[in-house]
């Protein structure tokens, strides 16, 4: 038998790899629900995504796993014109298409992008002419939107769309764990957009990302109801992990078991504590990874009270250049279909991250009022809202800042001496949906292959 640790998206994942496979497991959740940070809330006719609201369509694994579900009738994409924004000096600047990471990939995008000066224009052009550039050496987001796309991109274009996706610092956050692609691209082109500029569009007109009909928690569900009945306890969180020669014995409040191996698919900080004994030196490893806390307001409006039309999917906050606190807000209803009553608009703050670690000490009324200030200045709404909903992740934001790769080198070293020990999740080599599944049935596998050699 197999014990997987933790049932958001990743246990979830690995436990229906196991599954698949035919292993005995059980899958472990300290909470009372499963899926982590996927979750949706129905309420009055609405569905609020209080997580992840969507899956990246270039990364497959959890599309795939949608199909085999029997998910694939339920997938939607983003309703056009899929336009998102960034907030700056007062005002919604659109993301020219095509676009590298909000950045504009065409001469003609860059002589017309009125976010970017004058000056900050011309300097962008240049990235055409960089020569090939390789380096084993890590550095933050920031250094490298610098060297390639010029200094006031930083502020205008990577703070808010970088930094705001991943909730982090672009002077810390790694260049090379947050954005592998473009890293290699330097290397081979030298200035990023050239691979871009003359790129044929793939034929899809539906967008990068998908969800499901009734929300990302349609994952979640079918994912618990697939799995075999007894296998998935919560409300059981291991407080324990022991190790002999060849198996492991894992403590929860209620009991202990022996198992042949161990997926921990928790937070890096709650794995830390929970291998402090049995493998310490991954535990050190672990406790290394840093987090941060970030909130999300969901707030509901008459359609007729919204004098914006919201054509797109939302802005992320050039923070240096705009007066809100939030970080990014989501039009939802402009977004999915299907996720607010007729004549209603439901839109979605966020808040908090490396930026602003102490908003999530505000009081629900606080953070409803922030948002609702926030979203009023940006598109234009004098009425205040008729539902809303916060939810706050404390200590939830995995960080994959400058070191993260040599930290992960060393953390596999360690796993390699630890004969039936195995890691998924955010905190090691996940960022979103897609990764998550993917790394928590790779995890599954390797943990099966490693039980079956025993046999």
């Amino acid at each position: 038998m197999i014990a997987v640790i933790g049932g958001g998206i990743t246990g979830l994942a690995a436990a229906y790899e196991l599954f698949l496979r035919g292993i005995s497991f059980v899958l472990l959740e300290a909470s009372d629900r499963f899926g982590g940070l996927v979750r949706t809330e129905h309420a009055d006719g609405f569905t609020i995504e209080l997580g992840a609201d969507s899956m990246l369509a270039d990364k497959p694994a959890a599309i795939e796993l949608c199909h085999a579900l029997g998910l694939g009738q339920r997938l939607i994409a983003t309703k056009p014109p899929r336009t998102a924004y960034i907030h700056a000096r007062g005002t919604l600047f659109p993301i020219p298409s095509p676009s590298v990471f909000g950045v504009p990939a065409t001469i003609e995008a860059i002589e017309t992008y009125e976010l970017l000066s004058p000056s900050a224009r011309a300097r962008l052009k240049g990235n055409f002419d960089l020569p090939p550039r390789s380096s084993a050496h890590d550095e933050p987001v920031s250094e490298f939107f610098r060297r390639q796309f010029g200094p006031d991109t930083v502020a205008l274009i990577a703070e808010p769309l970088l930094a705001g996706i991943h909730a982090g610092d672009v002077e810390r956050l790694s260049m090379r764990a947050v954005a592998p692609r473009l890293v290699q691209l330097e290397a081979e082109v030298g200035g990023v957009l050239n691979a871009f500029r003359h790129r044929p569009s793939n034929g899809s007109t539906d967008g990068p990302f998908r969800s499901l009909l009734g929300g990302m928690g349609e994952l979640v569900k079918a994912l618990v109801e697939t799995l075999p009945d007894g296998s998935t306890w919560l409300a059981s969180g291991a407080t324990g992990l022991t190790r002999d020669t060849n198996s492991w014995t894992v403590s929860t409040q209620a009991n202990a078991f022996t198992t042949a191996a161990v997926i921990v698919a928790a937070p890096a900080h709650a794995a830390a504590k929970l291998l402090a004994v049995a493998a310490p030196a991954v535990s050190a490893l672990c406790a290394d990874v840093p987090y941060v806390s970030t909130a999300s307001v969901a707030l509901g409006w008459a359609r007729a009270d919204v004098s914006h039309p919201l054509p797109g999917t939302g802005f992320v906050v050039a923070r240096r250049q705009s007066a809100l606190r939030i970080t990014a807000c989501s039009w939802v209803t402009s977004k999915w279909a299907g996720r607010a009553p007729d004549e209603m608009v439901l839109i979605r703050a966020f808040l908090g991250g490396a930026t602003d670690p102490d908003v999530t000490d505000c009081s629900d009324a606080d953070l409803i009022a922030i948002a609702a200030r926030d979203i009023s200045a940006a598109v234009g709404i004098a009425a205040p809202p008729v539902l809303s909903r916060v939810h706050r992740w404390i200590d939830a934001g995995a960080q994959h800042n400058v070191g993260h790769g040599e930290r992960l080198r060393r953390l596999e070293a360690q796993l390699d001496d630890t004969p039936g020990l195995f890691v998924a999740g955010s905190g090691f080599r996940s960022i979103g949906v897609p990764d998550c599944v993917a790394e928590g049935r790779r995890a599954a596998a390797a943990a099966a292959n490693y039980v079956k050699m025993r046999e």
